[in-house]
């Protein structure tokens, strides 16, 4: 059964033209280097509009294709040691353009998938 991990959390005030760069220089870095990332099925990127005080909220999506797969990637890039090293002088997280407070970090796991339409 597929997993999904989902952080979501809104740009940092008067850091939206560095934001907008540095998620486009991230997600090209993993399409860049997808050989590193091989757990993950999926990623996802998305903006929450017309939702009130929610609107803005920035959101990326993970799917993995079990618990098992999510776990197996965290521990291999646990430390950020070896090829993760660049990964994270890429990663948005760590180049002050998210406002860490209120981020928000879920797990979903998917139901009925056999009648999902796609």
């Amino acid at each position: 059964m597929a997993v999904y991990e989902m952080e979501s959390w809104y740009v940092a005030e008067g850091k939206e033209e560095e934001h907008a760069l540095a998620m486009r220089d991230w997600l090209q870095w993993v399409n860049d280097h997808r050989e590193l990332f091989g757990e993950w099925k999926s990623v996802r990127y998305f903006e929450k509009t017309i939702a009130g005080e929610e609107s803005g909220r920035h959101f990326i999506i993970w799917e993995y294709d079990s618990m098992a797969a999510f776990e197996t990637y965290k521990a291999r890039r646990a430390g950020y040691t070896g090829p993760y090293e660049e990964y994270k002088k890429h990663d948005p997280y760590y180049q002050g353009v998210f406002n860490h407070d209120g981020m928000k970090m879920e797990f979903w796991k998917d139901l009925e998938k056999e009648l999902w339409i796609e």
